[in-house]
């Protein structure tokens, strides 16, 4: 079996070796991220360099993603619907910054970056679950509406 990354994935690692330790952790016990990361302790190990292996900047590293989870749970209930709706995205792909969904509204090229963003992830949720035949039915749903949205935005123009 031929292993690559997703595209965009920042990973230092030759993907080959990567995929090949993941089979074989899943084949002799099961594949966790600490198996994984025990795994890859010896400097020599095809994914060592993967890994912050000093504590002060990964215990660091793990506060801001911390941080990341903290800031990505944070949604609002509106009056009018009483449906929790998310408060802060992330729309920059190069340095993570969140903007509340208010900000990205007022800004043309925000809710454009918004729904590129929205559309990656969608894409990647079908090439996740790409194998799953009950899913495909979702996937032509979300085809059908990106096709009526663009056609609307082509009308106003």
């Amino acid at each position: 079996m031929k292993y690559t990354f997703t595209p965009g994935a920042r990973i230092k690692a030759d993907p080959q070796a990567a995929g090949e330790m993941c089979e074989e952790l899943e084949r002799t016990g099961g594949l966790t991220a600490k198996r994984l990361v025990d795994a890859n302790r010896a400097k020599d190990a095809p994914l060592h360099n993967c890994f912050e292996w000093n504590n002060k900047k990964a215990a660091d590293l793990y506060r801001e993603e911390q941080a990341r989870r903290i800031i990505r749970a944070i949604v609002v209930i509106p009056e009018e619907t009483q449906e929790p709706i998310r408060k802060f995205f992330n729309i920059e792909y190069k340095e993570p910054e969140y903007k509340s969904i208010e900000v990205i509204l007022k800004s043309e090229d925000d809710t454009e970056k918004l729904f590129q963003k929205c559309l990656a992830e969608l894409n990647a949720v079908r090439r996740k679950y790409a194998t799953v035949q009950k899913a495909a039915s979702v996937f032509a749903a979300i085809d059908q509406l990106t096709i009526e949205e663009h056609m609307e935005g082509d009308e106003i123009a």
